[in-house]
């Protein structure tokens, strides 16, 4: 970009994780809806909140639609 600023490359799973989240959805939940352990939901969150340089899923959630990387709820 001209800019130099480039969006984070989030894996389709971490989108789908962030996706889930955005409409309230737990570990526990967003697990049994792509059949993984919330263990490797939690993962899959850590490493998108990394990427975006967030803390929380709240956050990350908060600047994937900001980035319009993830569309609103």
């Amino acid at each position: 970009m001209e800019d130099g600023f480039s969006l984070p490359r989030l894996s389709p799973r971490e989108l789908e994780c962030l996706t889930w989240v955005s409409l309230g959805k737990s570990s526990t939940d967003i697990g049994s809806i792509l059949d993984i352990s919330p263990r490797t939901v939690d993962a899959y969150l850590e490493k998108a909140c990394s990427k975006l340089s967030v803390r929380t899923r709240i956050e990350a959630v908060v600047m994937a639609v900001q980035m319009e990387i993830i569309e609103r709820p």
